[in-house]
């Protein structure tokens, strides 16, 4: 480079969001270089993170299953733009995965995938910060990963089932019976971390409460199986990682804002943006700002998809702190 010559830009890296460790430890931010290979940052407290984020939202290419404990992830051959959810049609159409969710209504699932949902899967409650919940499964090797995923402020294992078949069922037949979903939008869980809570310990009561209340219908459920579903009632609290808890803190002492992102506040999906890490919890950074003492809560489920071009950036905290959702 000569004199005087401006710096080259780093190359871009495509962003699948905040992957966390099977069991307790740092997350990071899974970054994929143009031929698929690594290039993750560890959210370890402190990180620093610049970048800037291009316009599209692209294909993160497809999963194939070879066994309960033999995946492979494939960038997509095409690089083409997202179509469905983080997919383009083709690589949704050779996702394993895509059969999971479905298995015990269709019966239909690649090999690999039936060796995986053969094992012992767990059912669990989870509550968010602004006091929606959802029941959902895991597979027993991944049950605290799971949760931590999420990006729940309060959890409990209800159920451990045989296989992933008969959590499915059971899964469907809560939702259907009690009326408890299956999914939260990612935004609404930042969004709540970035309010301050009516009560700290809300959260925690009504997700004991609705556990019970599973629980409850669940051994009702499984003395009138016509056949009896191979699972046991379980009573198992899910404990948040320790790289989540200030988060969890400055959320119930009522410190935490949403990151000042544009459009959408709380939002990292378009802009530069430039802050510290200093808490994680499921796809949500804590992040704060050079010139301002207030923690910043920033969605990270927004940059999923999305080519990151890693940079020296800093965001600026707004003049004044507004009510930003």
């Amino acid at each position: 480079m000569t004199p005087g010559e401006p710096a080259p830009e780093n190359p871009p890296v495509l962003c699948h969001g905040v992957a966390w460790p099977e069991s307790e430890g740092i997350p990071r931010l899974a970054l994929r270089a143009a031929d698929g290979a690594p290039a993750d940052v560890v959210l370890a407290p402190g990180t620093r993170l610049g970048f800037a984020v291009l316009p599209g939202t692209w294909c993160l290419g497809y999963t194939t299953v070879a066994s309960r404990t033999e995946r492979t992830s494939v960038p997509c051959p095409d690089r083409a733009p997202a179509e469905r959810g983080h997919q383009c049609g083709p690589c949704f159409a050779r996702d394993d995965t895509r059969h999971m969710h479905d298995f015990h209504r269709s019966g239909i699932a690649p090999p690999g995938l039936r060796d995986y949902l053969a094992q012992e899967h767990w059912l669990y409650v989870a509550t968010f910060a602004h006091g929606a919940s959802k029941v959902g499964t895991a597979a027993a090797p991944g049950k605290w990963r799971r949760l931590a995923e999420q990006g729940a402020v309060a959890a409990r294992y209800v159920a451990l089932a045989a296989d992933g078949r008969t959590v499915r069922v059971l899964e469907d037949a809560v939702t259907a019976r009690l009326g408890i979903g299956q999914a939260v939008r990612a935004a609404a869980k930042a969004a709540g971390l970035a309010a301050a809570p009516a009560d700290g310990g809300a959260p925690d009561a009504l997700n004991a409460r609705l556990a019970g209340t599973v629980r409850g219908f669940l051994r009702d459920f499984r003395r009138g199986a016509a056949e009896g579903e191979p699972f046991t009632v379980a009573e198992e609290e899910w404990a948040s990682p320790a790289v989540s808890r200030p988060l969890l803190q400055a959320w119930r002492e009522g410190r935490t804002q949403a990151y000042p992102g544009r459009p959408k506040p709380g939002r990292l999906g378009e802009g530069d943006h430039g802050f510290t890490v200093d808490a994680v919890l499921g796809q949500v950074l804590l992040v704060r700002l050079a010139d301002s003492p207030v923690p910043f809560v920033a969605d990270a489920a927004s940059l999923k998809g999305k080519l990151l071009r890693p940079g020296n950036q800093a965001t600026a905290a707004p003049a004044v702190q507004e009510s930003l959702f």
